[in-house]
């Protein structure tokens, strides 16, 4: 409770007395939807805090068109917005700016205090096109902005087991593990990549005044050997041990004992098919055409062989899908030895 006291006085102080003017939020044409959400999601916020606000086409009524147009312009700059409104009754202001890059959508938000010509605080995030959570950063943002809040920020670690991989948030080049950033909420993408490594990429929420810490663990490419820089993660250090060679997963076992039991059952049914078919050979009357042996073993000829096709197709399906996933526990145990990182 004892935290919440600053903003009910931050309330009561705005509300007393003052009228909040919102203005269209400045977006380009293509993104006049989103920028009218915004504007809504403002407005509707007000009224939730019961505070009096005029709505866009309430400031238009006050002021000339070409003053409003100036007024949305403003943006940032406290003393434009005086300037606009000055003879009028509104004593706070909201303006607004929405844009994109190629990942995300940067709405920045800015509460004006008329009367002192000051700016009260400010909105700026980077919301990831991707998350679809436009809408609930926006509803979130504005109730503290319309209080007169500075925005909270979060905190995010980053760590790797590879002390020399670059990370990038948001696609802009940030360090090496590990790192520490404070950070406004919502989601980032953080990707750590490093040469000979496969890339990893991990979409991330930051939340105000929480921590979140994640560790990234880069693999070796296939045939590629680890550099001196690999850092030993804390499970490996208690193990105390130098691995021997690799670990081999349930599937690899499975798949190699079938592989083995298919070799094994084409070997002996190929042996009996072939068998038996010289010795219905032998007895054939190349005059007649007419073989000595009887029709069960030609019958047991027949099946003998037909295993033993089975058996062959599906020793060649095991042995490729054991050779799959040892590829794959040897890319998942980088740190083996050198004699089983040869075996891909």
């Amino acid at each position: 409770m004892i935290s919440a006291v600053p903003a009910l006085v931050s309330l009561l102080a705005i509300s007393a007395g003052d009228t909040f003017g919102v203005v269209d939020v400045d977006a380009a044409d293509a993104m006049m939807g989103l920028g009218a959400q915004v504007t809504r999601a403002v407005i509707d916020g007000a009224h939730a805090q019961q505070l009096k606000v005029l709505d866009p086409d309430q400031l238009r009524a006050l002021v000339t068109p070409e003053q409003y147009g100036a007024l949305k312009k403003c943006r940032d700059n406290t003393a434009c917005v005086s300037q606009a409104l000055s003879g009028t009754t509104v004593t706070r202001v909201i303006t607004g700016a929405l844009s994109r890059d190629e990942k995300n959508y940067l709405l920045k938000l800015w509460h004006h205090d008329v009367k002192g010509s000051t700016l009260v605080c400010d909105v700026d995030r980077a919301v990831l096109i991707a998350a679809r959570r436009f809408q609930k950063d926006v509803e979130q943002a504005v109730p503290g902005l319309l209080r007169g809040e500075r925005e909270a920020r979060g905190t995010l670690i980053v760590d790797s087991n590879v002390s020399t991989a670059q990370i990038s948030v948001n696609g802009d080049f940030i360090g090496t593990p590990p790192i520490t950033l404070s950070l406004k909420p919502g989601k980032y993408e953080v990707k750590i990549e490093k040469n000979k490594y496969l890339p990893v990429t991990r979409l991330l929420a930051v939340e105000a005044n929480q921590t979140t810490s994640e560790t990234f663990k880069l693999l070796l490419i296939p045939g590629q050997a680890a550099d001196d820089d690999l850092k030993l993660r804390p499970v490996a250090a208690e193990a105390g041990a130098e691995r021997a060679g690799i670990s081999l997963s349930i599937p690899t076992w499975a798949l190699g004992g079938v592989t083995v039991a298919a070799g094994v059952s084409a070997s002996i049914f190929g042996i009996l098919a072939g068998r038996a078919e010289a010795s219905l050979r032998e007895g054939l009357d190349e005059a007649t055409g007419v073989y000595r042996g009887t029709r069960a073993q030609a019958l047991d000829q027949n099946r003998n062989a037909l295993i033993a096709n089975v058996s062959f197709i599906a020793l060649g399906v095991a042995a490729v899908a054991t050779a799959v996933f040892l590829i794959i526990d040897l890319v998942t145990q980088p740190d083996a030895a050198p004699a089983a990182q040869g075996a891909p």
